[in-house]
């Protein structure tokens, strides 16, 4: 892994060992597995590579990769630049939890707020507002509906 994130930031073996203030032959033997670099020099890679110690260690696993490659290429973006990245995250992650609560069930027995909770998430997840009339004639719907499967319900028991 050593060498993957070295040639990731475009290093050397003797810029890096440089920025280690260790020989091109160290880092060599490391990357060739012949030597194992200290603790201290392993800490001081994390925090060169800004990667977790696991992954250095053990390598990346394919769950991690996308992230891994998302932090190591966002820390090397100017503060401006990070922003748009953390902006875009915040935007993807509000739709796919607004997705995942359009996707819950409505439970069968709710008072007129929570049924007026799920109408407004359901049109906030299409991107459209309701008017006040569409509004009530999806609450009457609904209610007519969950009247009737609260009946069922209850005959089935």
């Amino acid at each position: 892994m050593i060498d993957y994130f070295r040639k990731e930031n475009g290093w050397t073996m003797k810029e890096f060992g440089e920025k280690l203030n260790k020989s091109e032959s160290a880092i060599s033997k490391w990357i060739k597995g012949v030597r194992s670099p200290m603790v201290e020099d392993f800490d001081k890679m994390v925090n060169l590579f800004n990667t977790d110690p696991d992954i250095l260690m053990y390598g990346i696993s394919e769950a991690s990769t996308t992230l891994d490659k998302i932090t190591n290429i966002s820390s090397k973006l100017k503060e401006s630049r990070q922003q748009v990245v953390l902006d875009t995250a915040q935007e993807q992650y509000h739709e796919q939890e607004t997705e995942k609560k359009a996707k819950e069930p409505i439970p069968l027995h709710m008072d007129d707020e929570a049924i007026y909770g799920h109408i407004d998430r359901a049109a906030a997840w299409q991107g459209e507002e309701l008017s006040e009339e569409d509004r009530e004639a999806i609450m009457i719907a609904l209610k007519t509906h969950l009247e009737k499967k609260a009946e069922e319900e209850s005959k089935k028991k």
